[in-house]
């Protein structure tokens, strides 16, 4: 779980810093960010976004090559190929959430816990990654587990004493440092090291609880919203005992009881949120090893129960099951991201979700929203809000910093009237002024096809 994230020169926030501790209680289970559209709340989740992408940087290298090979073989258009692969490149990635016009560094500190010990994890960058620090407190131990930095063009990594068993295996990594470094992290060519070599080998050689932390950054799901019109999902953590695919898929039929399993809990979702949904499951073909299935809903229109594929329902509908997959997370201790949550979705149904499940979260829950109905509701320490001054300056605060909030007052109405701010001011917009320019201009307008 998060415990903080600092962001210098980080795409619009030039040194900003959200803390996420509950006191000395540790990292906060659940948290709602709110702000005015253009505040920063997107890319606040594109920090952590990096963060994932990073690690899976050679992943996205393969990747990228395959697709270039396949791209090859069917004649793609060059422009379609670079818009596929202009998310894959770790490199075009750091480039985008640097500060424009900034000649200074963009650097992003990430504090996170594990359990009771806690830890950060530092990354630098400008046109390649340039400084990488991961600093760990067990309880028993703290320090530097490594910090690497480049200075003229030369790489120097330090390691902590206990961070390899013997030499040999140092060597090795610091040949590795010296061929990727710069354009991969060490945290991603650790990540390279785990998936080519075999478990014992790596306990065998490396610290234990380094790749604990490892494990924790991987696990992390981030639904990130990259323009207004698509999602992206970052590497879901999601429990083994539910489809990985909810709506259709494929799955052994040795694992039917994961196909039984997830039916049981779209059912009493969807069948509880819904008055006109009466039964939702999964059409299911058996083959000789698996079962195909899709996902289909009992629904009363007219005054009859009719059968829908649920690829037929609403958008919204479509995007409750989009978050019930990627929320599942945060019940078996994983960290889920969820950029603009809301949207799509009614204002009351997404607030009696969430607000039904923030008791059992034993992860971390990190939400963006718009929804203001949940301030009524939700622990005032869980909220945090994004403003922004006159001269582009911004300050995240969480709501129980500010002291109009006492007894029976309505956070949610506190809000909307800009006690807190965070929330658009616009004077009246002047249609006749805009009209008269487009009577003044003799502009044509073209009919679409």
């Amino acid at each position: 779980m998060f415990t903080y994230i600092k962001l210098k020169n980080f795409m619009s926030f030039k040194d900003t810093t959200f803390d996420l501790r509950n006191g000395s209680k540790g990292a906060k289970n659940f948290i709602s960010i709110y702000g005015e559209n253009g505040s920063g709340k997107s890319n606040f989740i594109s920090s952590i976004n990096l963060l994932r992408r990073s690690i899976d940087s050679f992943e996205m290298l393969v990747n990228t090559e395959t697709i270039k090979e396949m791209a090859q073989e069917k004649e793609l258009p060059e422009g379609l190929l670079e818009m596929v692969l202009g998310g894959t490149n770790i490199l075009s990635l750091t480039n985008s959430c640097r500060m424009v016009e900034c000649d200074e560094e963009t650097s992003i500190e990430y504090g996170f816990q594990i359990g009771k010990h806690e830890g950060f994890y530092i990354l630098s960058f400008a046109e390649k990654f340039v400084y990488e620090k991961l600093y760990y407190f067990t309880g028993k131990q703290r320090g530097t587990l490594f910090e690497i930095y480049v200075e003229n063009g030369k790489i120097y990594p330090t390691f902590s004493n206990k961070l390899f068993i013997n030499k040999k295996v140092e060597d090795e990594i610091r040949e590795e440092i010296n061929k990727y470094w710069g354009k991969h992290t060490f945290l991603s060519i650790l990540n390279k090291e785990r998936n080519e070599k075999n478990e014992q080998y790596i306990r065998d050689n490396y610290l234990e609880y380094l790749f604990d932390i490892l494990n924790m950054l991987q696990a992390i799901t981030v639904h990130y919203k990259e323009t207004s019109y698509s999602g992206s999902e970052v590497r879901a953590g999601r429990p083994n005992n539910i489809l990985q695919s909810l709506n259709m898929g494929k799955i052994e039929i040795t694992k039917e009881s994961i196909l039984d399993r997830s039916e049981h809990i779209l059912k009493d979702f969807f069948t509880q949120a819904y008055a006109d949904i009466k039964d939702v499951y999964y059409e299911r073909r058996y083959r000789e090893t698996e079962i195909s299935y899709k996902l289909y809903v009992k629904k009363m229109i007219g005054g009859k129960i009719r059968t829908i594929d649920f690829k037929h329902e609403s958008s919204g509908t479509q995007h409750i099951l989009e978050i019930i997959r990627s929320l599942l997370g945060v019940f078996c201790g994983v960290t889920v991201i969820y950029d603009e949550i809301d949207d799509g979705i009614h204002d009351l149904l997404l607030k009696n979700i969430l607000e039904s499940m923030i008791e059992d979260i034993s992860g971390q829950l990190i939400i963006t929203t718009h929804n203001t109905y949940m301030l009524e509701n939700i622990d005032i320490k869980s909220v945090y809000l994004i403003t922004v001054d006159y001269q582009g300056n911004k300050e995240v605060k969480c709501l129980d910093k500010y002291p109009r909030i006492q007894g029976t007052n309505n956070p949610r109405i506190m809000y909307l009237k800009g006690l807190f701010g965070g929330i658009p001011i616009v004077d009246t917009l002047d249609y006749d002024m805009i009209l008269n320019e487009l009577q003044n201009n003799d502009i044509d307008v073209e009919g679409g096809e």
